[in-house]
Parts: C-alpha cells; structure tokens; sequence
C-alpha cells in the first residue's frame, strides 16, 4: 500500500489528501504444463483487498467548507484476474521479391 498526494476538487471546493493505493508484482506466468500437455497461463494483479468510504472536508473558494466521499484504499493484494493476449509486437511485412 502507497500513497500520494491527491486534490480533489469538487464544486469549486477543493483539498489535498494522502490517497492510498495499489501497486505492485504479482505471481503471473505462461509456461508449458507436462501433464496437460499443453501451455498454461495464470494471471493475478494488485488491486485493493479491502476499503471503505471515507469522507474529507473540501475548502470552498468562497468560504467554509463540504463533506466529499470517496472510497479509501486500506489493504492490497493479488487476485486472480484473466490473461490477455499480447500486442503484436510489431507489424510483419511481407518480403516482395523482383525479377530483373
């Protein structure tokens, strides 16, 4: 779990706060499998385990202030997600051969 300083702005009302969020390497392979006699992939990735609404008072421009809510990183972890498929890397051409 990280965080960064955020401002939020809503309503011409506005704060900076300490956002929480996500980051990180996650168990991700493609192998070949013996038993299935095949190519096997797992994907997982980082996202948010657990979080809460969580509300801050913004500064208005003309004074005082109003509640915002938001949704309040409080735990990472890896979860199980599907695989995609690669960009291509690259567009393949095809060789033109000329006969003189």
């Amino acid at each position: 779990l990280k965080t960064m300083k955020t401002v939020i702005k809503h309503n011409g009302c506005k704060s900076e706060v300490d956002m929480p969020y996500c980051e990180g390497s996650c168990n991700t392979f493609f192998k070949y499998s013996e038993a299935a006699n095949a190519m096997e992939n797992s994907c997982s990735c980082c996202k948010e385990a657990r979080a809460s609404n969580r509300t801050v008072d913004l500064a208005c421009d003309g004074g005082g202030t109003a509640p915002f809510t938001y949704m309040h990183v409080e735990e990472c972890g890896c979860s199980h997600t599907e695989c995609t498929a690669p960009a291509e890397q690259g567009v393949r051409r095809k060789r033109s051969f000329r006969l003189l």
